[in-house]
């Protein structure tokens, strides 16, 4: 009787962990595709290659940021960055110009819109930046 209350006390235990490790596997491992960040921001990324992942801190809570370093295949054109110029001088979107360098940045939840496609309750953050005649760039996304 005994080794059956054992047995079934690891089993249980062992399914918590696998939960556990599964939940943080789906909350942090989200998936930034080109798809994705083009509803986000509205531009149309060019073709990139994932260079280097470092993970942020997870709090207690649950808040968190990752950076994310991407190599484009080819520099990206002037054409995408007049395009976001066109949207920072409408005024219309969360795109920044500081010389050569764009970035977007937006928080949701906790009170926040989200931005298309994102849900409320996931508070979620996402920011990417490019620069004019550069390869790289950056993705930082979390929750908060």
């Amino acid at each position: 009787m005994t080794r059956k209350i054992v047995r079934m006390w690891l089993l249980v235990a062992l399914g918590i962990i696998l939960v556990c490790l599964l939940c943080g596997m789906i909350w942090s491992g989200q998936e930034w595709s080109p798809a994705r960040i083009e509803r986000i921001t509205g531009i149309r990324v060019p073709e990139y290659e994932i260079t280097n992942t470092i993970k942020g801190e997870r709090g207690f809570n649950g808040d968190y940021e990752d950076q994310i370093d991407l190599e484009f295949k080819s520099v990206p054109s002037d054409e995408l960055f007049m395009e976001i110029d066109k949207m920072i001088a409408a005024g219309n979107s969360e795109w920044r110009r500081d010389g050569k360098r764009y970035s977007f940045s937006v928080r949701w939840g906790n009170g926040h819109p989200a931005p298309p496609g994102e849900r409320e309750e996931d508070d979620g953050m996402f920011s990417i930046t490019i620069t004019r005649g550069k390869r790289t760039g950056e993705i930082r996304c979390g929750a908060w």
